[in-house]
């Protein structure tokens, strides 16, 4: 990972717009960027920018509550900003999967009176990034560079002489862990332990031999009911059948009306009264329009000549009309009539409706009269239809009835009627049972699939907790494998880091063999010096210098441990070292701690000798400075003067 700039707009000190360069050169020689200020002029505001834009809320602590955070963002809004707002911008490079993306995060906020609207945008390669939800964005950012693992490569001389102390706290413990790769192993081994507690509340009631034998003695009893309603079914077919055949039999003797003597007379009384009702109707349409119905062609023909007879009668009403009407015009226009001969005689011809008159038939009513009597004949032959077959059907039944008087016997109707009363009555009976046989064959399947569904859902459970309780074995196998693992793990890590720290140390240090081996205890990271003699050499017995050179060297090989790429950003780390040690920080850490460096430092820690001895890595150098009678920082970019020679910069590397 790579810091490409740093814009600030009213943070601060940094009133107005400021933007820092932070690229290394290409050709990976010029790793270090120095920002040059006295104290108060804007290094650490600086650190804290690189660091609020990229954690947010985190950067100032676990536990910080958000009106806090917020009471902060105001505090660092720049006191003369005329908008009350304030934004920081990092962009930055990173090699991912053979890939080098360039990120831009800007934080942004503005006072809205005691409260602060704060703003995230985050982009990738020019683009937002969309396949992470916006409200993940925070966690994106702190996965790639973890806060605790931050303050290893963002630290200030107060950390330094913390370690240099003796003084690491809680978090420095967590962080030089999760740079070691050690957290991860931690939280595995606790989601190990909330797997098992959470398989330990898994648990099943379910008798599955109870429910098995249960579901085995209902398909028995379905099986019992089924034959049953069989038997039942075909009972009732032979029933049915003997009812039908009763009833023909009852029927045959008369039925309900041959029960005694005097219904049968009765019936037949009533249907001779009906015959002769229907036949007098008959008779009615017979006397009346009824046979016309049997010509339909001959009646055609005389409704034709009633309509040539309506025609006849017209012309002689014209007649009349014309004659009259030309009486009374030659009376009264007899000197210059206006009707003239012509015009009577076309009257005449126009009324004229046939050219031979004398064939047409004499008729006794109105012709009107007629065509409305010949309208109805259709429904009069539809009447005389149904008049017939309802008399066809009295003449069946009175023959019926006539023959059962002739051969009635007393009581033959009535056993016949008791035949049929038995059949129906054991018919009934027999649906009746085949019905409840039927229901409870339903209840049975329907109570078999329940125990069914319940028997797979016992099984599945059965192997559900053989599964859970594989897994808990197996978590369990794990829990011991990752123990060894981390015991393992950590050894050869710690290897690593004794190797580099000694390395790092004897490098920094004027007594280049004052350390022969260290040795790091597991649980706290605490360092023992162990001297060529095998001697223990206290961290009290060491100059102040040396102390700050120990904490560096710590912080150099956890890096190096670690494999992580990350930037190296250190305020003020010469403030407590003597020229001897400086110059050793400056020719054998500085160039190597990273492949980029961004050290601040103030004027007085950055003498001339160290400058020139530093130049030939660095690859550009800021000034800030108090500008507007001390109100705001301003900043400037030296071109970088290299005065070392290329030998000069082997040597140094």
């Amino acid at each position: 990972m790579i810091l490409q700039s740093l814009h600030l707009l009213n943070f601060g000190l940094y009133g107005g717009t400021h933007e820092f360069n932070l690229s290394p050169g290409d050709d990976q020689q010029h790793p270090v960027i120095l920002v040059k200020g006295h104290n108060g002029a804007g290094k650490t505001t600086f650190l804290e920018a690189v660091r609020l834009a990229l954690y947010g809320k985190r950067a100032l602590g676990g536990r910080i509550g958000q009106s806090d955070y917020e009471a902060h963002l105001l505090r660092r809004i720049h006191h003369q900003a005329p908008e009350r707002h304030a934004q920081i911008r990092l962009e930055f490079t990173s090699h991912h999967a053979g890939d080098n993306d360039t990120y831009c995060v800007t934080r942004a906020w503005a006072s809205r009176g005691t409260s602060v609207v704060e703003t995230l945008d985050f982009t990738k390669n020019g683009k937002e990034v969309s396949n992470i939800p916006r409200e993940e964005w925070e966690h994106y950012l702190e996965d790639m560079i973890p806060v605790g693992v931050s303050q290893l490569f963002f630290f200030d001389g107060e950390k330094i002489q913390d370690i240099a102390d003796n003084n690491a706290s809680e978090g420095l413990y967590d962080a030089i862990r999760s740079l070691l790769g050690l957290d991860l192993i931690d939280q595995l081994r606790g989601d190990l332990a909330l797997f098992k507690a959470r398989s330990g509340e898994t648990s099943t009631d379910y008798d599955i031999e109870a429910i098995t034998r249960d579901l085995k003695g209902t398909l028995d009893f379905v099986v019992l009911n089924e034959e049953s309603a069989a038997a039942l079914t075909a009972k009732r077919n032979q029933l049915a059948k003997k009812s039908e055949r009763a009833q023909h039999v009852f029927q045959q003797e008369g039925g309900s009306v041959a029960l005694d003597r005097g219904a049968l007379n009765d019936s037949l009384r009533d249907i001779e009264i009906e015959w002769k009702d229907l036949l007098s109707s008959l008779k009615a349409i017979a006397n009346n329009r009824g046979p016309f119905a049997l010509a339909p062609k001959l009646t055609k023909q005389f409704s034709n000549e009633v309509e040539r007879v309506k025609g006849t009668q017209f012309e002689k009403a014209v007649e009349v009309f014309v004659s009259a009407f030309e009486k009374v015009a030659k009376t009264k226009d007899e000197k210059s009539p206006t009707w003239s001969q012509d015009h009577f005689s076309a009257l005449r011809s126009f009324a004229s409706t046939a050219t031979n008159a004398d064939d047409v038939v004499t008729l006794s009513a109105e012709p009107e009269w007629i065509n409305s009597q010949f309208a109805h004949v259709a429904d009069d032959r539809v009447k005389a239809t149904q008049l017939s077959k309802s008399l066809s059907d009295l003449l069946q039944r009175r023959s019926l009835l006539k023959e059962q008087l002739k051969n009635f016997r007393p009581g033959a109707a009535v056993d016949a009627f008791q035949s049929v009363r038995e059949a129906e009555f054991n018919l009934g009976a027999v649906e009746t049972e085949l019905s409840q046989v039927k229901a409870e064959v339903e209840r049975l399947r329907a109570l078999a699939e329940r125990l069914k569904a319940e028997r797979q859902k016992a099984l599945e459970a059965q192997i559900d907790t053989k599964q859970v309780a594989d897994k808990t074995d197996l978590a369990t196998r794990t829990q011991a494998a990752l123990a060894n693992y981390e015991q393992r793990i950590l050894q050869k890590r710690l290897s690593s880091l004794s190797s580099h720290f000694v390395e790092a140390f004897n490098g920094l240090v004027q007594r280049k063999s004052l350390v022969d081996t260290v040795t790091i205890e597991a649980e706290s990271f605490a360092i023992t010096l162990i001297d060529q003699g095998g001697a223990r050499i206290e961290t009290d017995s060491l100059s102040a210098g040396e102390r700050q050179l120990f904490a560096i060297s710590m912080l150099w090989a956890l890096g190096k441990t670690s494999g992580r790429e990350l930037p190296m950003i250190i305020d003020t780390p010469l403030s407590r070292l003597d020229q001897l040690h400086r110059e050793s920080l400056m020719s054998n850490y500085l160039p190597r701690a990273s492949n980029q460096v961004i050290m601040l430092c103030t004027d007085t820690e950055l003498t001339t000798d160290i400058e020139e001895m530093i130049s030939p890595f660095v690859a550009r150098t800021y000034e800030i400075g108090v500008i507007d009678n001390g109100h705001t920082t301003g900043i400037t970019e030296n071109k970088v003067m290299r005065t070392a020679s290329r030998k000069a910069m082997a040597d140094a590397r």
